[in-house]
């Protein structure tokens, strides 16, 4: 089916991040995210794709029965694919719950994903290992977050600011005791959490963040995720919001 009218009916901008929630003609919620090529739908409940693996509600559910039932339970190369394909899916989907400001959705999945990451940690390989911690401070971060914001819509300002001081200290002693990052000051994730606790210091109520700090933060975590093509098309963007503020 060709889909130029939805995405004409629908504009992609290219500045922010754009979420919509429908009701699917199976009568349940879906979240649907706005990317520069088309729309990604994905199931509000479950798993993000609805599907099933292997008979169980996630991948991650079924790995952690095998475990439960081998004494000696290893996660091989092919097992950690599908559960940073599974991750990936989730993370999408956190993202667009952000942008619709769903804090309690977003806890769910990052949550999700954390202990995707915990549960490689204990059963890969030094090296999967790895690969999936230097995600673990941005899933963090969107987990406090989330929150965060919570607790400010809660009027519960004191509790707010504890989070934020306690997510901060946890995030940078990932990057030091994990990812050996001498400077974990200087982390994105730190960074932006700085930046919340800064604004709710100001104000009490949390703006949104400038869109050009959005495609930076974006950029920080194409590098990261070794995505350079996303990272090149973020580069660009950095470059035309730049020459047009100015």
């Amino acid at each position: 089916m060709d889909l130029t009218k939805l995405l004409r009916d629908w504009a992609f901008d290219p500045l922010n991040l754009t979420a919509r929630r429908i009701v699917g003609d199976d009568g349940k919620t879906k979240v649907q995210l706005r990317i520069d090529l088309g729309v990604m739908q994905m199931e509000y409940n479950d798993r993000p794709d609805g599907y099933r693996p292997h008979g169980f509600p996630t991948a991650l559910d079924y790995y952690q029965s095998k475990r439960e039932l081998e004494t000696e339970f290893s996660l091989n190369s092919e097992m950690v694919f599908e559960l940073r394909q599974e991750a990936i899916q989730y993370y999408h989907r956190y993202l667009s719950l952000h942008q619709l400001k769903d804090y309690r959705a977003v806890i769910r999945d990052t949550r999700h994903n954390l202990d995707i990451i915990k549960f490689i940690s204990k059963h890969a390989s030094d090296t999967e290992n790895i690969m999936v911690q230097q995600h673990r401070p941005h899933v963090m971060m969107m987990n406090i977050t989330a929150k965060v914001m919570e607790k400010i819509h809660q009027d519960e300002n004191d509790e707010a600011m504890s989070i934020l001081r306690i997510g901060i200290q946890q995030i940078k002693k990932v990057y030091k005791t994990v990812l050996d990052i001498d400077q974990p000051e200087l982390a994105p994730e730190v960074y932006q959490l700085k930046e919340l606790q800064h604004r709710i210091t100001d104000d009490g109520v949390p703006s949104e963040i400038a869109p050009q700090d959005k495609l930076e933060f974006e950029l920080q975590m194409a590098l990261l995720s070794e995505n350079y093509e996303r990272a090149a098309a973020l580069r660009d963007q950095i470059s035309k919001y730049s020459q047009s503020a100015d």
